[in-house]
């Protein structure tokens, strides 16, 4: 039973991973000019705070989630190497 648990966490593992390379390379894709208007953000949501001052440090933390085509053919892709 243990080893059955472990292989639905590697299946996990490979769909979350496939969808990171996904929609990193949809944001690269969306550089040229010719892949560019297949390659648009579907959803692009998050928040920024720049300027964070503590008494001993100064950080920026932005945070994003972005969705496009890589993503949707990161994802498929994914569950398709799992299964």
């Amino acid at each position: 039973m243990n080893a059955m648990a472990s292989g639905s966490s590697v299946k996990w593992w490979i769909i979350v991973a496939s969808l990171i390379i996904g929609t990193i390379s949809g944001l690269y894709l969306q550089r040229f000019a010719l892949t560019e208007p297949f390659f648009k953000d579907i959803l692009s949501t998050g928040f920024s705070l720049t300027d964070v001052h503590l008494g001993f440090a100064d950080f920026g933390l932005k945070v994003w989630l972005r969705w496009n085509l890589g993503t949707i053919i990161g994802g498929v892709v994914g569950i398709w190497v799992a299964r």
